[in-house]
């Protein structure tokens, strides 16, 4: 994949840009990531030949590191700002974990700015269950750690270096390993500890995109977009068929169930990248119904 690393303005965040079409797909990372979690669907697919693709590495994370206040309202006007600068009036947007989230949040605040969804193991609070629920009735203590983490950062408690984490190298070994018998618990060492992503996060960024990836939804019938909703069968962070019946809200959504823990991307990469393909041929042509301008 041929792609540009760009900076948003001045500031920190900056994004991949790659492909030479005329419509804009945008593909957001989730919590701990960054957007090297989308380079190999995008290098293995053919969406550079229809698609002008951005791939942010949202304020905080990656390429983008900062130690700053970070709600998804931030996110979202980073996002709108991202399409103006590349003068691309709608996208696609897709996201996967946080990102699925932000990608509906910024459908409900900008509808004309979206031609459709792509939401990759999004993440319900309400349909989340077991030590995972009982983290959601804490959340209200991350805001004020997090807080808290950039006041040490402001007297300068910090680290000065953080390695930038490849995810696609990650899951190519990810996938050696269980093929040589590793089994899930190679997936949850290395995706699922919070101390293994401290090692790449600001504990700041980290503490805040926690508070964000728990926060509420807006109600989903507001999305009045077209929708591809992909789930795994595990239930690691919730439950599939309370999950099923909140999301069925959309008012125009196709759902697919894989065969997966929760790391879509790292346990299956051909399906993933062949639905997204299949479902962009079909979908994502048509223009907003209420176009808006570009703010």
């Amino acid at each position: 994949m041929e792609q540009e690393i760009r900076r948003l303005g001045e500031g920190p965040v900056h994004y991949r840009r790659s492909g030479v079409g005329g419509r804009a797909l945008v593909l957001l990372h989730g919590l701990a990531s960054n957007g090297t979690r989308w380079s190999e669907l995008v290098r293995t697919s053919c969406l550079n030949e229809h698609w002008t693709v951005l791939v942010p590495d949202l304020r905080g994370y990656g390429l983008s590191v900062s130690r700053e206040r970070l709600r998804s309202e931030d996110w979202l006007g980073d996002l709108a700002a991202m399409l103006d600068q590349e003068g691309l009036a709608d996208c696609v947007i897709g996201g996967h974990c946080l990102g699925a989230n932000l990608a509906a949040r910024f459908a409900q605040r900008w509808p004309g700015r979206v031609r459709g969804l792509i939401l990759v193991e999004p993440v319900v609070v309400e349909a989340m269950t077991g030590p995972l629920a009982s983290l959601v009735r804490l959340r209200g203590l991350l805001e004020p750690l997090g807080r808290l983490t950039l006041g040490l950062n402001a007297i300068g408690l910090w680290r000065r270096r953080l390695p930038l984490l490849d995810l696609e190298k990650l899951d190519r070994r990810t996938r050696r390993h269980m093929a040589a018998g590793g089994g899930l618990g190679v997936l949850t060492r290395r995706y699922g500890s919070p101390l293994y992503d401290l090692r790449y996060v600001p504990l700041s960024s980290y503490l805040q995109g926690l508070a964000e990836t728990l926060r509420p939804m807006p109600a989903w019938n507001g999305i009045n977009r077209a929708s591809l909703v992909l789930l795994s069968f595990g239930s690691r962070f919730g439950d599939l068929s309370r999950l099923r019946r909140i999301l069925a809200a959309l008012p125009d959504h196709v759902v697919i169930v894989l065969e997966s823990e929760h790391w879509i991307h790292a346990e299956q990469p051909t399906p993933l990248r062949e639905n997204i393909e299949t479902w962009l041929a079909g979908h994502a042509a048509e223009s907003p119904a209420d176009p808006e301008p570009a703010h």
